[in-house]
């Protein structure tokens, strides 16, 4: 297990991971101490729940209107968080651009503070290292139109409107200019003239911007000027710029500690000056580097750990993936690291995940859109360990703002954030606010009654919060799902009474794999998913809310080997505590037995829930049958008599009573529990060996009314499901 995916739960895991040892023979005795370890992590557990995972996604509102109606641009072009959690966004055109500030605690933007000279070439917002949000662009100057100077805004933490500019340094019309600030507020900005890279530096807020250094003399032969430029702060000061020369493809990294006079060359920089290498750097928040290049279609990546002057073998992140369009990484909760993109060098979106604990690129292979065009992807860390991952996808005149929210190698589905009535949209932009809650902002687009585009305004969404998740709800709409498994592998189906459709998200397990929706395990508000493998092994994958995970996704071992299980029910809340449970039944000697969810992402102790159970060809979670609100358990006898368990909640059952006679005998697989109809009935859903899906409604007694074939546009006959 990475240290990711110790965090990305954000509960304590040392006595779960003891319990998953214990074969059910030797579960008896560690039940007083699994319970009281349970206890004591119960009320932390559910404190944190609202908040541990952003919740769906409310309604999109006007962010900025566009003054001039024919016009395509007054678009969005940049938005970020500053250190306390207020959002900015910067919007604009050519000629001018506006800043807006969310403060933090706040859901209200304050009245936009507009630079009537920052609509020029490469403006930035930029949030820095040390807490603050810096607006920097090139203006002209006043007593001479040939000359520009680079001007600085800046919003210190806490505050409400951005300073004065600040006049930095005389510098050409275009060209490279950034910016970046170490905690301890020293400022460094950079930029070129002609292939001659300059640096200037401000060691605090009442000192004087230093005179310009020259970094480097002209270009090299062959090389007429620089293709790429990046540059970062570490959290100790050290400032690292990269740059590659446009035609020799010769990369350079040059560095200066705090208190040092000059910059100097990198050691060992591990680099190639390749085509296209395109290097991007970027400092980790507990100290060091992180460079990202490109090398034969490949995005490699070197890290050099603060207080060394050693760098990283480069690997191989991501197949396919590339500098270009790559979100700045996402330092995980354990110090994981979280990239994306898309194209790169092939169609379609990318991501991988690096583990702290071994320095391993994780190969995770479910991309967060199937889609083959998508563009400007961005990403934010937010709350409960997750990360939220916008981008633009589609074709011409049909492009969408979507959303996808990714944790412990889970993505939800992805989500629609523009609207319906927009033909296409800008690339959109995410940030997190003080709650780590994903704010969203994209430009919407209408074509005008002549032809061209016309820009409506900028958009804006943000999630609401997260309430109680419904049993077996799987894609995040309040409605008990249905899990089935084919040759595509594992989806999702949702619809009601008339129709069951299937997810467009899959993920595979190996044949003989038990799947099951859970419940929430972890108390993120997010159902998990339950798994036994070929072999035995037993574990709950926690997913993202309307995700699906992989085989290679964080999980918590329940057991090494539940093979002498011939039965295992997820059967929601059986013990009375609200939160879903497992029932297993022992192939030797028919006895039922609850692992009650101990509220802290595990299981405590099996408990007897009842004996005489061998007898039952098939075990069915039911849900609350008769609206006792208890949830109960239905069993098939070898006379194919079917019967009803009440339960009690307190993790046993009633004696039975029959619901049908005769019953079952063309079912390949029975699910109950659902509630397909929407009039709050526990309802059964069955495949027959023929491949058709039949429905008996719940009458809210205890019994079903006669079946009625559902699902019709699907052929199940190579479906199992769960």
């Amino acid at each position: 297990m990475t240290s990711q995916s110790r965090a990305v739960l954000g509960i304590a895991l040392t006595p779960v991971l003891a319990l998953a040892a214990v074969t059910p023979a030797a579960a008896h005795t560690t039940a007083t101490a699994a319970e009281t370890t349970a206890t004591a992590t119960d009320t932390t557990a559910t404190a944190a729940a609202a908040t541990r995972t952003p919740g769906p996604w409310g309604t999109s509102t006007l962010h900025a209107s566009n003054p001039d109606p024919a016009s395509a641009g007054n678009g969005l072009t940049a938005l970020v968080s500053a250190g306390n959690g207020a959002v900015v966004s910067l919007t604009g055109d050519g000629l001018s651009r506006s800043t807006r500030i969310r403060p933090a605690g706040s859901t209200s933007w304050l009245t936009p503070q507009n630079w009537p000279d920052a609509g020029g070439y490469s403006t930035e917002l930029v949030s820095l290292g040390d807490g603050s949000v810096r607006l920097a662009w090139r203006a002209k100057r006043a007593d001479d139109h040939n000359d520009y100077w680079l001007k600085v805004a800046t919003l210190a933490p806490g505050a409400t409107a951005f300073s004065e500019p600040e006049y930095v340094a005389a510098v050409p019309e275009k060209g490279y200019h950034h910016l970046a600030a170490a905690p301890d507020g020293r400022l460094v900005a950079v930029w070129t003239v002609n292939g001659v890279v300059k640096a200037v530096e401000k060691t605090g807020p009442q000192a004087a911007w230093t005179a310009p250094a020259d970094l480097n003399e002209q270009p090299p032969s062959g090389s007429r000027d620089i293709s790429h430029m990046d540059f970062a702060v570490a959290k100790d000061g050290t400032a690292l710029l990269v740059w590659q020369w446009q035609r020799s493809k010769a990369v350079v990294a040059l560095e200066k500690a705090p208190g040092a006079t000059a910059w100097t060359a990198v050691q060992d920089f591990p680099v190639p000056g390749v085509a296209l290498a395109r290097p991007k750097v970027f400092a980790d928040p507990q100290g060091g580097f992180d460079v990202f290049y490109d090398d034969t279609a490949h995005l490699m990546h070197t890290r050099r750990p603060a207080g060394t002057t050693q760098w990283s073998t480069p690997r191989s992140a991501a197949n396919n993936g590339s500098t270009y369009g790559m979100t700045a990484p996402v330092h995980l909760p354990g110090g994981d690291l979280f990239v994306a993109g898309g194209p790169g060098y092939s169609t379609g979106s990318w991501y991988a995940v690096r583990s702290a604990a071994t320095g391993v690129w994780q190969p995770y292979t479910q991309p967060f859109s199937t889609h083959k065009k998508v563009r400007a992807v961005g990403a934010a860390a937010t709350s409960g360990g997750t990360v939220t991952v916008t981008w633009r996808e589609g074709y011409s005149a049909e492009e969408y703002t979507m959303a996808a929210v990714f944790k412990g190698g889970t993505w939800s589905a992805p989500r629609r954030l523009s609207a319906t009535s927009a033909q296409f949209t800008g690339a959109p932009k995410v940030a997190a606010d003080a709650l780590g809650r994903p704010v969203v902002l994209w430009d919407e687009y209408k074509w005008g009654e002549t032809g061209g585009a016309v820009m409506v305004g900028v958009y804006q969404r943000t999630t609401t919060s997260r309430a109680l998740p419904k049993w077996r709800d799987h894609t995040d709409d309040g409605k008990a799902d249905l899990f089935g498994r084919g040759s595509t592998g594992l989806k999702v189906y949702a619809g009601d009474a008339t129709k069951l459709s299937a997810g467009k998200r899959a993920s595979s397990w190996p044949t003989g794999t038990l799947v099951l929706p859970f419940g929430d395990l972890d108390g993120d508000r997010c159902n998990d998913v339950f798994v036994r493998l070929p072999e035995g092994e037993a574990r709950v994958h926690p997913t993202i809310c309307g995700g699906l995970p992989e085989q290679q996704s964080f999980h918590v071992k329940v057991s090494s080997d539940w093979s002498k299980y011939d039965a295992v029910v997820s059967s929601g809340d059986v013990t009375g505590d609200g939160r879903a449970d497992l029932l297993t039944r022992s192939a030797s000697t028919g006895k039922l037995y609850v692992y009650a969810n101990n509220g802290a992402g595990g299981f405590k102790a099996r408990a007897l829930a009842g004996s005489g159970f061998g007898g039952y060809k098939r075990l069915i979670a039911a849900g609350d049958l008769d609206g006792d609100g208890k949830n109960d358990l239905l069993a098939v006898d070898a006379s194919n008599e079917l019967w009803r368990f009440r339960g009690t909640g307190s993790g046993t059952f009633r004696p039975r009573s029959l619901v049908f006679k005769d019953w079952g005998t063309s079912y390949k697989d029975v699910v109950g529990g659902l509630d397909l109809s929407g009039d709050g009935r526990a309802d059964l859903i069955s495949l027959d060996r023929d491949g058709r899906a039949w429905l008996n409604r719940g009458k809210g007694q205890g019994g079903f009314k006669n079946r009625s074939q559902v699902g019709e546009a699907t052929n199940w006959s190579e479906i199992r499901i769960s």
